[in-house]
Order: structure tokens, then sequence, then C-alpha cells
């Protein structure tokens, strides 16, 4: 590929996936994603934008320059952050009598909710720590596990201060032989958490909030569960009663003692019913405790690691008992469980799993494997069904192809990306709310 004016430059770790007219830019690193039309995808290949295209091509450099998709040729070295620059400066002139993570949060800030929410599920752990947290929200500093004295806490809460202008929650680690090391936002503030207990934060499930999360997790929690899946990732379970915890203990066991878990799972019974969340989604409901420790291993049997060639989204599946499953956004599991007992009076099943993992079959359908209703072999996926497009849109099928490409799970290689596409490229995609997906699926017995 030819860049264009060095403004259009692909950065190592974006991969261009075209999806016959258009494509997909896709970071393999985060879950960041833009469709490509036809005509951008002829300025990526490095053709010169029309005078009457300019203003289209100037706006696509920004945009997708702000997402990290596109990048300068690399030949300017970079620019300091001053605000690292400053904190680290500062960090490193306070001697900790121990090790302390000063955390800076806010209010208003639903990714500190939920790191709070953690927190207070870990508060058994968090005191045993040989360590020290400080939370510092503007002015105030509260200090977590080991205690601190008056003149270090009011240092570290001006390095906390600081902090908070990388965004919230921002961490800085200090230590008694090391410089001090900076950490930005809820996924890298809860691995050193993770570290500071002893755990390994590479295997353990860390899973960014969403609003619905915040509020399954925000109530209290009667015990937090340290989970093993079956690779060895520590699964944060939260449980709520203690009818619940047997029935979470007799699937996970004792769960890893003293570790820092962030709150994956969550697990109660409010009324009749246990309900098992992933986040603010609505994994099951079931009417025994027995049929909840089931799914619950199922769950945790999902947060395996795929087998070679195999590719991961992060997408809810439907399974039909006539041997075929639809992909379908996850952010529908709540709607759709909840009308479970419809789905499967017309033979379909809301499979609980974290994932989808699909197997590429030779041209024919993907194949979805490690499915508890199917063969080893996996079942064939018939269809997918997706969002509607944004008011005064109206998406193409490359569009919501680029979509579906988009919930592929990251880190990931830049072959699995094109594996996908390929894959998925002739299946039916419908585009609707949930409450057509859910007639569609009713209507929809043997085929979608």
């Amino acid at each position: 590929m030819v860049p264009l004016h060095s403004e259009m430059k692909v950065p190592t770790g974006v991969v261009l996936t075209e999806l016959r007219s258009g494509g997909v830019l896709l970071d393999t690193a985060r879950p960041v994603a833009a469709f490509v039309n036809p005509v951008a995808l002829g300025w990526l290949r490095g053709q010169r934008p029309t005078a009457e295209e300019d203003l289209a091509y100037r706006r696509c450099v920004d945009k997708w320059r702000a997402a990290g998709l596109v990048s300068p040729d690399g030949s300017a070295p970079p620019i300091p952050d001053p605000v690292l620059a400053a904190i680290r400066a500062r960090a490193d002139r306070i001697a900790v009598p121990h090790p302390v993570l000063v955390v800076a949060m806010a209010t208003e800030c639903g990714f500190c909710a939920q790191l709070s929410a953690d927190l207070a599920a870990n508060t058994s752990v968090i005191s045993g720590l040989d360590a020290s947290v400080l939370l510092v929200n503007g002015a105030q500093g509260d200090v977590l596990g080991l205690p601190l004295t008056r003149r270090v806490r009011e240092q570290l809460t001006g390095v906390g201060q600081l902090l908070s202008r990388l965004g919230t929650p921002s961490g800085a680690l200090l230590t008694l032989d090391h410089p001090s090391r900076t950490v930005v936002g809820y996924p890298e503030v809860s691995a050193e958490l993770v570290q500071l207990s002893g755990g390994d934060a590479t295997a353990t499930v860390v899973e960014a909030p969403t609003t619905c999360s915040l509020k399954v997790a925000g109530e209290g929690v009667d015990t937090l569960v340290a989970a093993t899946a079956d690779n060895g990732h520590t699964v944060g379970v939260a449980v709520r009663g203690a009818d619940v915890l047997d029935a979470v203990r007799s699937a996970t066991g004792e769960g890893l003692r003293g570790v820092y878990a962030p709150v994956t799972l969550t697990a109660e019974r409010p009324g009749s019913l246990f309900l098992l969340y992933r986040g603010g989604e609505l994994l099951a409901r079931t009417r025994t405790s027995a049929a909840l420790q089931h799914t619950l291993a199922d769950v945790l049997t999902g947060y395996g690691t795929s087998g070679y060639g195999e590719m991961t989204l992060l997408c809810a599946t439907a399974l039909h008992r006539a041997g075929h499953a639809v992909l379908l956004p996850r952010n529908w599991m709540t709607d759709l469980v909840t009308h479970s007992t419809r789905l499967e009076r017309a033979g379909w099943r809301i499979c609980p799993r974290p994932y989808a993992t699909l197997r590429p079959s030779n041209g024919q359908q993907p194949l979805l494997t490690g499915s508890p209703l199917g063969p080893r072999a996996g079942i064939p996926v018939s269809g997918i069904l997706t969002h509607l497009p944004q008011a005064g849109g109206v998406l193409t099928r490359p569009q919501l192809l680029a979509e579906v490409v988009n919930w592929i799970r990251r880190p990931v290689r830049a072959d699995a990306v094109s594996s996908l596409a390929t894959a998925i490229g002739a299946l039916p995609v419908h585009a609707g709310t949930w409450p057509e997906a859910l007639s569609h699926l009713l209507a929809a017995s043997h085929t979608v």
C-alpha cells in the first residue's frame, strides 16, 4: 500500500481488511475500528482526492488520526508529555515507606465508580496488602491498606491531583527502589491492584464497565470468589446470598485466596430465580442452584483460550436445537434472556458464554466451536442479527460486515481479522432493534 502525502499511513498494529466494496480499518490491540467506503479505500491505496473530495478527505484524515488508525510518517520524534514528566518528577522526590498506588478518581466518572465497587468487593484483600492505595478525588485522599503519615499523604495527594489531568482513573505506583510508574485507565489501574496483591495481571480478566454494569455491581456483595477459568485465568465472581455462594463454590471451589480480582460476574437471588450477570448483561435466569452451578461452570469454560485458527468475537450467540447458531450484539443479552422461555419454545437457547469462538470451514458457513449443544467439530453459523443504523443513515452490507468484524476480541493477529471477514462474508445479516430480533428468531425456527 502506498501512503498518500504521509497522511494516510497505517501505523503498526492497525490492519486494513477489504469487504468487497469498502473495508474496515481495525486496531489489533484496542477496540477501535472504522468503516472505509470505496472512495476512502482508494485514498488508502494512494489515489489522490479530487477537488470535490478534498473536504471529505480532510475529515477522514482528522477523524482517523484522532482514533489512532492513521498517522504521519513518523519522521519527527515524539514530543514528551509534559504532564507525565511533571508527575514523575514530583513522585520520585517522595520517600514512601512501602509501595503506594496513588489513584486519581472523579465523582462523575463511571469507570471510577466501577473501580470503587471492585475495591469494596475486595476489601479483605486490600486490608491485607503490604502496600497502600491512596484514592485522590480533588483535595480529598482516602487511604486503603497500610497507613501513611500525614506528610506523605499530603505529598501524594498532590501527585493524584496531577494524575487527574491524564483522565480518571489514572494511577502512579511508587516503590522504595524503582522510579515511579504511571498507568492510565480502568484496565491499567486494575492490573496494578492485581499485581500488588500478588496476582498475575496478564492472567486476570479485566473488562471495561458499562452504565448497566454499574447498576449491577454498585450494590454491596457478600463474597468475592476469585475463580479460575479453564485457561488458568482468574475471574472475579461477586456473590450475594449464602445459598448463592454454595452454588458458586460448587462450580469454582474455594477460589484463589488473597488475590485482587475485578468484578466480572455477579450471582444473586433477589426473588425466586437465581440470576447470573456478566457486567451489566444478564447471562441466565435459573430456578435451581444446580442449574446456576452448571451455567457458571459453562461460562468459566468460555473464558478458555481459543485454538489455532479460531476467532473470538465479543458477541452473544443464539443456538437452535436443529443444529445452527446466530450471532447477536451482546448488549441484547438481558432483553433476550428475559424472553428465554418464549425462545426455548421456538427451539432457541441464548448461550451464556462470554464470547463466540468461530472457525472457518472451507468456504462454507463458519463453525461455532466450544458449544455445549454442538458436536466437538462445532455447529454452523447461519446468520447475524445486529443493530439498526444510526438515525438518518442507511447501512450498506459492507458497513454491517465492518461492524461485525469490529466484534473481534483484542488483542488479535492481523491474519485473524482477514479470516473473520472472509468467514462471515456470505452470511445473511439483518439489522434492527432487539424486539425485532426477538420476533425474527421466534418466526425463524429453522434458519436465519
